[in-house]
């Protein structure tokens, strides 16, 4: 478990927290059918407060890690070099705290 994450890590995991959040719930609407072109934005908002995302904390560290590695440059230093998935849990357990809506 994270004891202190700094500021620039907790704003880099819990945005791409949202991305995956995001990608997951609109994924799961259209594959399954409920939002076609036709779909309205109202009703499109309607099913996204509805639909639950799966959150993982092992599984979003390595995506995250991945993502980091991926766009390292040779010899530029990295403000965020490493996520471990006792930070993204502790991130998810602090945007529970602060009233943000995690459907799991």
């Amino acid at each position: 478990m994270a004891e202190f994450v700094p500021a620039e890590k907790v704003a880099f995991i819990a945005y791409n927290i949202g991305v995956f959040e995001s990608v997951q719930k609109f994924g799961s609407l259209i594959t399954s059918g409920r939002i076609t072109g036709a779909t309205d934005p109202a009703k499109v908002a309607e099913l996204l407060t509805e639909t639950y995302a799966f959150y993982d904390a092992q599984m979003l560290s390595q995506l995250l890690n991945s993502m980091i590695r991926s766009s390292a440059v040779k010899g530029q230093p990295m403000t965020i070099e490493n996520v471990s998935a006792g930070e993204v849990e502790y991130v998810i357990r602090q945007l529970k705290a602060a009233g943000v809506s995690l459907k799991r």
